[in-house]
């Protein structure tokens, strides 16, 4: 007898990216792209930089930061470079929500915006070209 292959479902999708950045004011302009491959992803594509939202299913989202600087491969994941920013402290920063764990629509928008606030704190200079000074330290140290 063959074991079944758990696969979850995915319940990201380019409609709830799109209305949850909505909700936050955006200084330059950005297209979203739908990533399927083996997983649920959104790519932000802003003029100088992509960041991706890859959705681990039953374990919320995941950002990654494609590219930068026009353009330049980066594929830096958000755990690896958090120590490079400077005052990172988003307990204290941000107004994070909370998922409900009965709803996964639901968490999987909450888990959208507590990006989007993260992105608007500490990523706004990253996102608009004006400093990629964290990138650079994280390039160094992996190379």
């Amino acid at each position: 007898m063959e074991e079944e292959l758990y696969i979850p479902k995915s319940y990201l999708t380019v409609q709830i990216v799109r209305d949850v950045m909505a909700e936050f004011e955006w200084p330059v302009s950005y297209e979203l792209i739908d990533l399927i491959e083996d997983f649920q992803a959104v790519i932000i594509k802003f003029k100088s930089c992509e960041i991706e939202l890859e959705e681990i299913p039953d374990n919320g989202i995941n950002l990654v930061f494609r590219s930068y600087d026009n353009g330049k491969k980066l594929d830096a994941k958000y755990g690896n470079i958090i120590k490079y920013l400077d005052n990172y402290n988003p307990a204290e920063h941000l107004d994070l929500e909370y998922n409900t764990y009965t709803d996964p629509r639901l968490d999987i928008i909450t888990s959208v915006r507590n990006d989007m606030k993260n992105l608007q704190y500490y990523h706004m200079d990253f996102i608009t070209g004006r400093d990629y000074s964290w990138a650079k330290k994280y390039l160094k140290e992996i190379n």
